[in-house]
């Protein structure tokens, strides 16, 4: 939790000073390049929206749904202090936005279906740890999975797992600047369907479910150098760093800065052939593995 706190303050520290950049650009007149990428449709079902192992509405239990839908209902009322924290039935009278949504639960859901009391009040607790109702959230997680602006910034991130708020891709693709992006990713954060990852002070963005063993890998290959650099390596496993340079048009000290970089990682490393002579070991096995969590770059040629 306190991991959490840290990362959303981390992108509410980027949001404000994204806000004064964009100041200052303004002042200036600068114009920035956009990238272009391509678009994929998201498939949906408009009360059942799921998203490539995103988490569905059909993961709930029935008692669970029943309940999210007198949410949806309760949490957009204005008269209730939307923050609470749910631990202990004694939380129901603490927050009366819990109050109204477990009494009014227990008037639509007690007699017509024959929830227990206590039933009703684990739905509740669930839906709240699992991210289905938020803390000082006027919305339900279904509500933000089917709003188009978030379906969009998650459809994003899906085709750009890595991708951080300063990536031009944004505007372009979205057509939003980067403040409402992290805006939005804040509160995706907040419903858990997406995670964070910062590496080095960069703050990269993957959905939930994205295994987390290649996040370094792939927020490394964002530089397209790194992958020539690797597949220029496989052709030839005594290229010296000069050689590299030569070919990739790139000075010798940034070839040597990201052969240093992809040793680290345990991408290659140097060994000695059985004559004795220098060459590069390229660890096919991890870059595979890597690949069957992200399609790109591929590397089954090597």
């Amino acid at each position: 939790m306190i991991k959490k706190q840290k990362r959303i303050s981390d992108l509410m520290s980027l949001e404000k000073n994204t806000k004064k950049g964009i100041i200052k650009k303004q002042k200036k007149e600068i114009v920035l390049e956009n990238d272009t990428i391509l678009t994929k449709k998201i498939n949906e079902q408009k009360e059942n929206f799921v998203m490539r192992g995103l988490v569905s509405i059909d993961q709930l239990s029935g008692i669970e749904k029943d309940v999210l839908d007198i949410a949806e209902e309760i949490f957009k009322l204005r008269k209730y202090d939307s923050k609470f924290s749910i631990k202990t039935e004694f939380d129901i009278e603490r927050y009366p936005i819990i109050g109204q949504l477990y009494s009014k639960s227990v008037s639509k859901l007690h007699y017509s279906k024959g929830y227990s009391k206590e039933d009703i009040f684990l739905a509740i607790r669930n839906l709240e740890k699992e991210g289905w109702i938020v803390s000082e959230g006027r919305r339900t997680k279904l509500e933000i999975l089917n709003d188009d602006n978030y379906k969009k910034v998650i459809e994003f991130i899906r085709k750009n797992p890595g991708v951080h708020a300063l990536d031009r891709k944004i505007e372009e693709e979205l057509e939003i600047t980067r403040s409402p992006f992290i805006k939005r990713v804040i509160t995706l954060l907040h419903y858990n369907i997406i995670r964070t990852h910062k590496i080095g002070k960069i703050v990269h963005f993957f959905l939930e479910d994205t295994p987390p063993d290649y996040d370094e890998l792939k927020a490394l290959f964002f530089n397209p150098l790194i992958p020539k650099l690797i597949n220029e390596i496989s052709k030839d496993i005594y290229i010296s760093g000069i050689q590299l340079g030569n070919i990739l048009n790139e000075p010798v000290h940034k070839i040597h800065y990201y052969i240093k970089k992809i040793k680290d990682l345990e991408i290659i490393k140097k060994k000695k052939d059985k004559i004795g002579r220098k060459c590069f070991w390229i660890n096919k096995n991890l870059l595979s593995n890597y690949n069957e969590i992200f399609e790109e770059p591929h590397f089954s040629t090597l």
